[in-house]
């Protein structure tokens, strides 16, 4: 996985442009990902393909957003299941769902019976949704929201936050692992190599370790003894959810390239969606470990 040595596959070279620094690349992904509206252009679009190993910044800005909504709903002594489902449905709602829209078209194109690869691309593309889009749609979003639902609210507000940063780092990695196919990702899929995923991976430990420190100083200041404030059962689960990020950003990638040849921004979208959902059900696991005294 090196940029260099990544072949373009069937994105054609794009005339050259300014190019933009680290302002310009978060303009873009902000712009283009989230609900919030930026005038942006071929710079900035440019510079969110060269950079897009920043993406956890943007997932950070996202889970930041959702965690103080998830507060305002713990002091409002709203129940846990509400709190869950705000968890799960604000990251949709600030993504325009895009990613969960990627999620159907996903699950549509690998729900094919007949095994043909053009069928199996035929379907991802089709633009109505299916039963394999609903389905596997609806099997993702049920375990997010039974791992969310199985925590207190407050812990909801904490586990958010670093989970939202770690969806993106899924996409990034699936990214540099898949094949360039023919479109609007294509030239974001085909630079992004192995040097992007280890900016995306460093960045992400960094990310991870400014949101422990906060909200395990949130949770000590507040008093709030139901929260896991053991630092070492929290970078336990820290380290799980950036392992399954990483590896379902490999597997996604890897499925995507033998299935249909690529990976696409709809693979993109669907490995945010499922990324969440296997770190949701890791730490709820793991959780559950912790408190029976197993770990």
């Amino acid at each position: 996985m090196n940029d260099r040595g990544k072949a373009p596959g069937s994105a054609a070279a794009a005339e050259p442009v300014e190019k933009g620094g680290i302002g310009s690349a978060l303009k873009g992904m902000l712009s283009f990902f989230t609900v919030f509206r930026l005038n942006i252009g071929m710079k900035e679009m440019d510079a969110m393909e060269r950079k897009f190993g920043l993406a956890p910044i943007l997932g950070f800005l996202i889970g930041f957003l959702t965690f103080l909504v998830c507060l305002v709903l713990r002091y409002a002594q709203a129940g846990w299941l509400l709190c869950a489902a705000v968890a799960l449905v604000m990251p949709l709602l600030l993504s325009k769902f895009l990613h969960f829209d990627g999620l159907t078209d996903f699950g549509d194109g690998m729900i094919v019976s007949s095994g043909k690869r053009e069928d199996h691309i035929r379907a991802l593309k089709d633009t109505l949704i299916g039963a394999g889009g609903f389905g596997v749609a609806l099997t993702v979003t049920l375990i997010s929201f039974c791992g969310y639902a199985s925590m207190v609210s407050v812990v909801i507000a904490f586990t958010v936050w670093p989970v939202e940063v770690l969806t993106k780092n899924a996409m990034v990695i699936a990214a540099a692992c898949g094949k360039p196919g023919n479109g609007m990702a294509a030239r974001q899929v085909s630079r992004t190599g192995g040097r992007t995923a280890a900016v995306s991976l460093g960045l992400s430990v960094l990310l991870l370790a400014a949101v422990l420190l906060i909200c395990r100083q949130l949770a000590l200041s507040c008093g709030w003894c139901m929260v896991p404030v053991d630092l070492d059962r929290a970078i336990i689960l820290y380290a799980a959810a950036f392992l399954a990020s990483s590896v379902t950003g490999l597997l996604m990638a890897r499925t995507a390239n033998r299935t249909f040849g690529f990976v696409n921004g709809d693979i993109l979208g669907a490995t945010n969606e499922v990324s969440r959902a296997v770190m949701l059900a890791v730490c709820s696991i793991l959780t559950g470990l912790m408190m029976s005294g197993v770990i």
